[in-house]
């Protein structure tokens, strides 16, 4: 959620200052990283509460789409990345926009940590 906030700063600044049309995608980009995040967090609450269950029903995430889950939130952190790496190697904002890039990658590699390993699924 963290990354999803500083890609809509950055589009929030980068709307104002260079083309609004970028910094709406940018601002996309934003809220679609909210909204994962946001699912994420959701889902790792569900996990917790499942880990605490006497009687459990099914096996948790045993589902089609995890594998989809894990590629979403890779993807678009990476998307995340290339487009700070795009606007730093242009000159607008480049500190600011390496550390978002920073942040991108970061976020990508715990997506990439919570996937399902080994007999669990992936």
């Amino acid at each position: 959620m963290l990354a999803s906030l500083a890609e809509f700063a950055l589009g929030a600044l980068d709307y104002g200052d260079v083309n609004r049309y970028l910094g709406l995608g940018n601002m996309s980009l934003g809220g679609l990283l909210l909204v994962y995040g946001v699912l994420t967090v959701i889902r790792y609450a569900e996990a917790q509460d499942a880990l605490h269950d006497p009687l459990p029903r099914t096996p948790m995430y045993d589902t089609p789409h995890q594998r989809l889950t894990l590629l979403v939130g890779v993807g678009l952190n990476l998307l995340g990345l290339a487009v700070c790496l795009a606007w730093a190697a242009a000159g607008q904002r480049p500190l600011l926009h390496l550390l978002g890039a920073a942040l991108h990658l970061w976020t990508a590699w715990l997506a990439w940590r919570g996937r399902i390993r080994g007999a669990e699924g992936m």
